[in-house]
């Protein structure tokens, strides 16, 4: 069921706010305001680090040599409606430290996904196919280390980190140097947290570890997400979703009430953290759990992002068979809808810029990486725009959620009189990425996007006039030239 409410939030701070989720004060608009509301779109298009991804996963190889990830194959993946892959890396050996060849094939890549207009997943592991061993706890460290220039530099072209390096596929099981213990797994993971930059999270393989590493059994609240602690940067992968009663062995038990205890740890702490993974098994263990109408609530439930769309080929079969595989394609992650909006017609130079409008989000995830939010006015003439980042997170649009913005600032005094055309846009705040059109967020409306910039238009203009009435602004936040 979906849960609707109104969250009222001012772009600049300059609103009260009487009640989070029942009630608040919406400022004033402009005497001469016009509504629009907004057509939903169905299509499905690609938004950055969402939705289905396809996996490079470590194939038999000679002289532990990676084949760089190709430009034209990244392309292609992208035309066809996919921003995220996979990439895992197996380290060639557990000697103490990295060879250049595998750190340039890591920074190599991060590059190409970056030209490609991709993000990669990522997870380093000792071993791939069949097991093995995985390396010493200080070797580990020492290989984080020798990671870190790579992942500061390129965490603009990096969705997210699985955890990694401990156990068979890096997945944190059967570690063959004793390193399941809670006080190595933590070591490792804080390690990893702190080469890689605040604005990125870990997954981790099995939820039960999040509650042990950080003695806390409790989800994260609003007032923790997105704080750039560990905890807060500490997300999820499920690797065998719907497998079987415990996801194998994803839950820690296979008794139902503590399965349903461990969901609802996921359900709460993933409303402000990464969920991704994969299915892996469709044999008689799995059909009860991966038919459509169980998926699809699970998928909801667990706000899920990102998954696999390469395995397991038997859930997926089921999921195109009984007719829900557009639906998934549509809602992981976040799909923001625009629905109204209430915007002046006519202002003057100088004029106070009073507006609102609503967005809902209708996937089942919300963003999980920092992201802005801007009005742009474009002179329909000279196309020179102007810009205001408004004070408002979209990752705290929540799933099933409605979030009404409210705007007050200030046209500049020397605008130039002439008829603006209005957008959003949702830019990477990435220096690298800010104006990359593919790494925009989409809205989910009919005719509203622009690709050659990535804005949403929101189908209006204003008319810049010194005739135009209202009130001239005397604040301090104005629409900025390009």
């Amino acid at each position: 069921m979906r849960i609707s409410f109104k969250k009222c939030v001012s772009s600049l701070s300059l609103i009260a706010i009487t009640g989070m989720a029942y009630g608040c004060r919406i400022m004033p608009l402009n005497a001469s305001t016009v509504q629009t509301t907004y057509s939903e779109s169905f299509e499905n298009f690609p938004n950055p680090e969402r939705g289905f991804y396809i996996p490079f996963n470590p194939e038999p190889y000679q002289n532990k040599a990676f084949t760089p990830l190709q430009l034209s194959e990244l392309r292609k993946l992208r035309n066809d409606n996919l921003s995220l892959v996979r990439r895992i890396y197996l380290i060639p050996d557990r000697s103490a430290q990295l060879p250049e060849s595998f750190l340039n094939l890591v920074s190599q890549d991060l590059q190409t996904a970056r030209e490609a207009g991709l993000k990669l997943i990522i997870r380093f592991t000792y071993n791939w196919q069949g097991g093995g061993p995985d390396a010493s706890k200080n070797e580990i460290l020492t290989h984080m280390e020798q990671l870190k220039p790579i992942l500061q530099d390129n965490y603009d072209a990096i969705a997210y980190l699985h955890a990694g390096f401990i156990g068979y596929w890096g997945e944190w099981n059967r570690s063959t140097n004793d390193l399941l213990n809670t006080t190595d797994k933590k070591d490792i993971l804080f390690k990893l947290l702190s080469v890689l930059p605040s604005e990125r999270m870990v997954a981790l393989r099995y939820p039960y570890d999040k509650t042990r590493i950080y003695d806390n059994e409790n989800p994260l609240t609003s007032s923790e997400a997105f704080n750039n602690s560990n905890r807060a940067r500490t997300g999820s992968h499920n690797d065998c979703f719907l497998a079987s009663i415990d996801n194998w062995g994803t839950y820690k038990d296979t008794n139902e009430s503590i399965i349903e205890e461990q969901k609802s740890f996921l359900n709460q702490d993933n409303q402000y953290l990464v969920q991704g993974g994969e299915t892996c098994n469709s044999d008689s263990q799995a059909q009860p759990y991966i038919g459509c109408d169980n998926a699809l609530k699970e998928l909801e439930r667990m706000r899920w992002s990102a998954i696999n769309y390469s395995y397991d080929e038997g859930v997926l079969d089921t999921w195109r068979n009984e007719g829900c595989m557009e639906e998934i394609k549509r809602r992981l992650g976040y799909r923001f809808r625009l629905v109204n909006s209430q915007i002046p017609d006519s202002l003057k130079p100088g004029g106070k810029f009073v507006a609102n409008f609503e967005v809902e989000n209708l996937g089942w995830a919300s963003p999980y990486n920092p992201r802005l939010l801007e009005v742009i006015l474009r002179n329909r003439e000279t196309n020179q725009e102007y810009f205001l980042r408004v004070n408002e997170d979209p990752r705290r649009w929540l799933p099933g959620s409605s979030n009404t913005v409210n705007i007050e600032a200030g046209l500049p005094e020397n605008l130039t009189t002439g008829e603006y055309d209005l957008f959003l846009n949702l830019p990477d705040p990435t220096p690298k990425l800010y104006n990359r059109p593919e790494y925009s967020i989409r809205l989910a409306n009919v005719d509203v996007w622009e690709e050659s910039t990535g804005y949403n238009s929101l189908l209006r203009s204003i008319v810049v006039n010194a005739g135009a009435g209202g009130s001239t602004y005397s604040g301090s936040d104005y629409f900025q030239s390009r």
